[in-house]
């Protein structure tokens, strides 16, 4: 009798020390690394920031988050290759998307989307679960969501862009896309790639003319103290591609995985906001900073009417039967 009782009491010792076990794994909180080499402020770094606080709204102390901005841990490029390889789990990615999945080509057509309701229809449809699914594919990376960058503007130093035919010659700071590159090429352009930190004192000393980008980057930067003029030419739409490493994201329990949707979706949704609120009033805080920048309105129709074969050419690359439904579903 004596023995059996012992014997129960093992029992009950293992079954506490099990149950003890499964309820520490069960309470251990989720950590997760996030990383932007962007500065505080930037549409980049504001998305992610918005997601750290309200992932950490969702999940209190479940979730345990490393954070980095400003370029602590490199630059795009840097940060792509280490999510992928999960030493990051979720970082977002601009126009350097492209990189990873030709589909992103797309984003280059100019003068494809002329409103935020519009590329939202497209990026919130079957357009962005498409492309989510091939980033997946390709990259290995899990799309949470689809942010701003925004609308991007022409500045430079050499003369106002209004037709196609001003870009010819301007030495044009441009990301490392390489359907960026060749679209500015086909306006006769002379696009230089460069790390967007460097591109101020490139300006400042004439290394480059100009560059393109939102109005919340241009005063994020301050790219307007060394620019004469600004062309309001809305080329084309960037979005931020928020991802998270996929083997991360399918190892989430269903719990987890819930309040991370829920949180990018919120991050989605004020990084929209934070972008039309800058186009709001970030160009009337240039022309009281930097009086003596010319702004101007460019020649749409005509612009288009040079976009024609830029189109056809990114098609190729994106393939033409995505690139054609992407183009069908902006319109």
């Amino acid at each position: 009798m004596k023995c059996f009782r012992n014997y129960l009491r093992g029992l009950v010792a293992a079954f506490s020390v099990a149950l003890f076990a499964a309820t520490s794994v069960q309470a251990e909180p989720l950590k997760l690394r996030l990383s932007v080499e962007s500065t505080p402020g930037a549409s980049t770094q504001h998305m992610l920031a918005s997601f750290r606080d309200a992932l950490k709204a969702e999940m209190g102390d479940d979730v345990m988050i490393e954070y980095f901005d400003s370029g602590t841990l490199g630059d795009e490029i840097v940060h792509m290759q280490q999510v992928r390889t999960g030493q990051l789990d979720v970082i977002p990615i601009g126009s350097d998307a492209v990189q990873l999945d030709k589909k992103f080509a797309v984003f280059d057509i100019p003068f494809l989307f002329s409103s935020r309701e519009q590329v939202s229809a497209v990026l919130d449809g079957p357009i962005g679960k498409e492309l989510d699914e091939s980033f997946q594919k390709n990259a290995g990376l899990k799309v949470l969501g689809y942010g701003e960058i925004g609308f991007r503007h022409i500045t430079n130093n050499v003369r106002p862009i209004v037709v196609p035919d001003d870009l010819k010659g301007i030495k044009l700071r441009t990301p490392g896309s390489k359907t960026r590159i060749l679209s500015f090429e086909m306006l006769g352009a002379s696009p230089i790639k460069m790390n967007i930190g460097e591109i101020y004192l490139a300006l400042q000393q004439g290394v480059i003319d100009g560059q393109e980008n939102p109005f919340g980057n241009i005063v994020k930067n301050s790219w307007y103290e060394v620019q004469k003029y600004i062309s309001l030419s809305r080329h084309v739409y960037t979005p931020i591609t928020f991802v998270m490493n996929l083997k991360r994201y399918e190892s989430l329990s269903p719990g987890q995985r819930a309040k991370v949707d829920a949180a990018a979706r919120k991050a989605v949704e004020m990084s929209r906001q934070y972008g039309a609120d800058n186009d709001a009033t970030l160009e009337a805080e240039i022309r009281k900073k930097a009086p003596t920048v010319q702004f101007n309105e460019i020649d749409s129709k005509a612009f288009k009417k040079a976009a024609i074969p830029i189109a056809d050419k990114i098609g190729e690359i994106a393939g033409k039967d995505f690139a054609a439904r992407f183009v069908a579903a902006a319109n």
